[in-house]
């Protein structure tokens, strides 16, 4: 069964997500790497910060410097997974070079309870190519392919409305790609629900 909870920005859907399915106080596997490549992150220390706040454990995965065999066994000793954001391409870069991606892939199909926010969500969907227009794909290292994990079948386009990039640019990249992939757009305060088949927006 594969669980999701795909957020643009905000987390106050969490609890509802996670409690049912892990309990309270469960042990979060936290990676920040979308944020390593700057300087500021102040924005993962303030998701880390909430998830706390929340009564979660967190559990820092830094998939960039953890051995394969470390991170392999963090994945079976966590009760979910917490992918902050940052640039998505750095984020997919890291995760395909690192085998990080499937080991993960391998987790959620099994039924880990996955929790990503805006990069860590977009990263789940079929491709990351629409997002070239809100993250620099320069800024990533070794990405041959814009391929996404694959885990539903449309683009994540967090931040839909315009509070963070703009509106221009997120009607430029309905107007660029909705033809040619299927194009969900979330606003800060929306997650996407997944959990197998069934998706439904909820408010976050």
């Amino acid at each position: 069964m594969t669980e999701l909870l795909l957020v643009s920005r905000w987390l106050d859907a969490i609890p509802g997500f996670l409690t049912p399915r892990t309990g309270p106080g469960a042990r979060i596997g936290f990676v920040p790497t979308a944020s390593s490549i700057y300087d500021d992150r102040a924005w993962v220390d303030f998701d880390r910060a909430t998830l706390r706040s929340q009564g979660w454990q967190t559990v820092e995965l830094d998939i960039e410097t953890m051995p394969a065999a470390d991170l392999k066994n963090a994945l079976t000793t966590v009760d979910a997974i917490f992918v902050s954001g940052g640039n998505v391409f750095h984020l997919l870069a890291a995760m395909r070079r690192t085998g990080f991606a499937d080991m993960l892939t391998e987790r959620v199909h099994a039924g880990l309870p996955y929790i990503g926010a805006s990069a860590g969500a977009c990263v789940a969907g079929i491709d990351i190519e629409p997002l070239g227009l809100l993250d620099d794909p320069t800024e990533a290292t070794g990405l041959r392919s814009t391929a996404g994990l694959g885990w539903i079948d449309e683009v994540i386009v967090p931040h839909a409305d315009g509070i963070v990039s703009g509106r221009a640019v997120i009607e430029e990249v309905a107007r660029r790609y909705g033809k040619r992939f299927t194009l969900r757009l979330l606003a800060d305060d929306q997650a996407l629900l997944v959990s197998d088949d069934f998706r439904t927006v909820i408010s976050s």
